[in-house]
């Protein structure tokens, strides 16, 4: 269920990889590569090993505190722009000189460098024994039809920190994307920061416009006709239901069980045909530590056929569609039994590689199915999921809080217990007053006097609050935009409510809204409403829009020049769908469900700073008191 192919990502790819090729040509002869280890999976995506070492890389070292023993001559590193790391850089060098070691540094930062960062290695005494660069890392191809920033502090930066650096980092990939396929006509959004985006976005069309020196140059800087039609920005924090629900989605439930970063999942090896990582008699969970330091990284993504057939179904459909897949694989291994003549043993055997391939990813999947399967089964996540899908249906009733107040007593995991608290608070307006404090005085009793501040910072984003006088909407929301579909059809769907079992995400609402066909908020037919190209905007839906939070806004992008007209390609609808603060992989799955329901007519490029689920949403305002010295 993939994008239908109109628009490729892999130019994307191939400016990321030309521009690191450049940068190891920079530095001459042999070196060692130091990488942020935040850097690992964004870049494995843009080249492997073999490409490093053609390029004359001999070892690749961790970003790590501490002594860095090493007989490279020259050093790069390649790191975001964080104090913590320059620290750690300018001791590595400090060390070196001490020892009377001689090594030529260069430091690269992603995606651009930091004036506090070359201030400290001032600070440090080294900046003049250093080379200081940038390598534009910014959106990465995770799918033909998905980028990332993969900046996974993102959210918290963004609306807890105030730090909007993501929206810079955002705007500049973007008009990147434009110098490439074309200025974008069509600028719609929801949200006070999707309205920051769209601004910065037209200034620095402007300056980029203002900065050619003739009319020539400027012709150059966009393709004369675009590759986009239009973009959708949704911030976040119109949409925070949505990932504090359960994917229900494969991806995203392995998600949910595993983690995916970078595309990558760690299992244990006895998953994928290796031995177990779990010593005998202990348990098989993915997420011990001892587990974890034996576990192998799994690339998921659609060069694995079975994979990109599995990914964007209802879980509940998986099983019986991967006992479809082992009978055909096994009567084509049966096939050789039939292979008489010499052709006919030819052909088989030059099946056999495909088949062989097929049947490990068939391993893999079914094991991945599962231990999947084994969380879904469990009592407590199904007792779990019934409360999430009746309160996102508005019901609550003194069950539902009695089960939180369950969660508490039994000293849950804090981040289910609170993913459950916030979701209650989001569709309820808040928690009433004396409820908020005794859920307040229970999670700090049972959880720890630490999480006083966890609390406050989730009161800060708006997620678990206090209600107030303001006007609680959601009811209104529900019904405006047919959250709630009660007959959905997980085998056979027609809405995207499939991918959470009944619930559809405000957000890929969103998107439906933006691209039907002058069809009115109050008369809406779901099914139908995006059957076939139409301008993209919020025509229609001016009511219904009020009811989110932020700015609702539609911009043309008009130059006012001549030289620069935004012209679309003939018969082509190509749609960018920006997400700032986070997406989920249900939410990408909806999207290109959207697509296929279009046949053809409209497809859906997502870009987003980050993969989120509720769960790492929730772990990145979680209070910390044991940060390592890399995430001052």
């Amino acid at each position: 269920m993939q994008a239908a192919g109109v628009f490729s990502t892999g130019a994307v790819k191939d400016h990321a990889r030309q521009e690191l090729i450049d940068l190891l040509d920079s530095v001459r002869g042999k070196k060692g590569l130091v990488i942020d280890p935040s850097l690992s999976g964004p870049l494995s995506l843009v080249a492997e090993f073999t490409l490093l070492k053609e390029h004359g890389v001999e070892k690749i070292y961790h970003l790590a505190p501490g002594k860095l023993d090493t007989d490279c001559k020259s050093l790069i590193y390649i790191c975001r722009p964080k104090v913590g790391h320059v620290k750690c850089i300018a001791g590595h060098i400090q060390t070196h000189s001490q020892h009377g070691v001689k090594i030529s540094y260069s430091i690269f930062f992603v995606p651009r460098r930091s004036l506090i960062c070359e201030r400290v290695l001032e600070e440090e005494g080294v900046f003049g024994d250093v080379i200081v660069g940038e390598y534009h890392l910014d959106l990465l191809p995770l799918e033909d039809d998905l980028l990332s920033l993969e900046l996974d502090s993102a959210f918290r930066e963004l609306y807890l920190e105030g730090d909007t650096t993501a929206i810079f980092c955002m705007a500049k990939a973007l008009m990147k994307l434009q110098t490439m396929f074309g200025l974008i006509p069509r600028i719609v959004g929801k949200g006070q920061y999707a309205r920051s985006l769209a601004d910065l976005l037209l200034r620095m069309r402007h300056e980029v416009l203002a900065s050619a020196e003739d009319e020539e140059a400027s012709a150059k800087i966009f393709p004369g006709f675009s590759e986009i039609d239009a973009m959708v920005v949704i911030d976040r924090t119109v949409d925070l239901i949505t990932p504090m629900s359960t994917q229900l989605t494969y991806e995203g439930l392995i998600d949910e069980v595993f983690g995916i970063r970078s595309t990558f999942v760690e299992l244990d090896p006895s998953m994928i045909g290796g031995p177990s990582a779990v010593p005998s008699g202990g348990s098989s969970t993915a997420h011990t530590p001892a587990a974890a330091t034996k576990a192998k990284k799994v690339p998921l993504n659609s060069s694995d056929r079975l994979f990109a057939q599995l990914r964007d179904l209802n879980f509940a459909v998986v099983g019986g569609l991967l006992s479809q897949v082992a009978r055909r694989i096994h009567e084509d291994y049966e096939g050789r039994h039939q292979a008489r003549t010499v052709t006919q043993i030819k052909d088989f055997i030059g099946k056999l590689g495909n088949l062989q391939a097929e049947h490990q990813s068939l391993k893999l999947h079914t094991g991945i199915a599962e231990e999947v399967t084994k969380y879904t089964r469990d009592k407590d996540f199904n007792s779990m999921l019934e409360v999430q899908q009746n309160f996102v249906a508005g019901i609550i009733s003194k069950p539902h809080i009695d089960y939180i107040e369950e969660l508490i007593d039994k000293q849950t995991p804090l981040v289910q217990t609170l993913r459950l608290l916030s979701l209650y608070s989001l569709v309820d307006g808040g928690l009433k007053t004396k409820q908020y404090e005794n859920f307040r005085r229970d999670i700090i009793q049972t959880y720890g006097h630490e999480h006083i501040l966890t609390l406050q910072n989730l009161a800060r984003v708006g997620i678990l609050r206090k209600q107030d006088t303001s006007r609680h909407v959601y009811p209104q929301i529900r019904k405006a935009f047919r959250l709630i579909v009660d007959d959905v059809n997980e085998h056979q769907p027609n809405d995207i409510s499939y991918v959470y079992s009944g619930y559809a995400p405000i957000s890929v609402r969103l998107v439906q809204a933006a691209c039907q066909k002058g069809v009115g908020g109050g008369s809406t037919t779901w099914e139908k409403s995006v059957a076939g190209p139409a301008p993209v905007g919020w025509k229609g839906w001016e009511e219904p829009m009020r009811l989110l939070p932020g700015p609702t806004f539609e911009e043309v992008q008009r130059t006012g020049d001549t030289r620069v007209v935004a012209k679309v390609k003939p018969k082509q609808k190509v749609t960018l769908i920006v997400f700032l603060g986070g997406c989920t992989f249900t939410e990408v799955s909806a999207l290109r469900f959207l697509s296929q329901q279009d046949e053809g007519h409209r497809e859906f490029i997502i870009a987003t700073t980050n993969m989120i689920s509720g769960s790492s949403m929730l772990k990145s305002l979680m209070a910390n008191f044991s940060r390592a010295p890399l995430n001052p």
